[in-house]
């Protein structure tokens, strides 16, 4: 059960509340959020609820019908393929941006933490290596130094975490990839780390439509190591 809310700024706190919800998959995906009981969960008159679902509706996290009622927004495949499209082009150009500014001993220290994430991973737990794999590439997107290309990305991050909240390919398999940007990024070779980059999330996607094609679409559901940021 959510956990009732007694801060100042109210409605940020109801929409990051509501927000967190769908991205942990409390409230799934095409499921009809009732405003009432939601309210009496949080704490909370529907005032701000009704606020934090118009936000999200805006965000493409809720939908609302004509007749006011909302739904946690559920992604079709064209719609995910789409999303990651669009991903592999804006994060290629953070590459390309931050090629020319990044700091480089934080790439080395970013590489450290890859490999004591790899080191780390014992049978199935992909954590240590999950919190690597976000921060990193928060960290590219940050370095860029545009803000309005920094907020692109993560609105797009922040829906192809809502369908798929973890990893959809292996650490084995993306390490070598993340190490082969940074690489780039520290010879401050711009058009190499926007390649990388591209390749890295076209290979994401393309593993996220043969999920898709095999399992069905509640990805969320179907496997462990189908829950993580790229």
């Amino acid at each position: 059960m959510a956990e009732k809310i007694n801060y100042e700024n109210l409605d940020g706190l109801v929409y990051k509340r509501i927000k967190n919800m769908i991205l942990s998959n409390e409230l799934e995906r095409g499921t009809k959020i009732i405003q009432s009981e939601l309210a009496e969960e949080l704490g909370v008159s529907r005032t701000p609820i009704r606020r934090a679902l118009s936000q999200l509706a805006k965000e493409h996290l809720v939908e609302v019908s004509q007749r006011g009622l909302a739904y946690v927004r559920d992604f079709s495949r064209k719609e995910m393929t789409t999303i990651f499209e669009i991903r592999e082009v804006l994060e290629g150009l953070t590459c390309r941006k931050a090629a020319q500014t990044v700091n480089k001993e934080k790439l080395e220290h970013y590489k450290g933490v890859y490999r004591e994430a790899m080191e780390s991973i014992t049978g199935d737990d992909w954590r240590a290596y999950q919190e690597a794999d976000v921060k990193f590439h928060f960290f590219v997107i940050e370095a860029s130094g545009v803000r309005l290309l920094e907020d692109m990305v993560k609105s797009f991050r922040i829906l192809s975490s809502s369908f798929i909240p973890g990893l959809v390919r292996s650490p084995q398999e993306t390490f070598r990839e993340h190490i082969a940007i940074i690489d780039a990024l520290g010879r401050s070779d711009a058009e190499g780390a926007e390649n990388l980059m591209r390749e890295h999330l076209r290979r994401s996607r393309d593993a996220l439509e043969r999920a898709y094609l095999e399992k069905g679409t509640d990805l969320r559901k179907q496997s462990k190591h189908m829950s993580d940021m790229l």
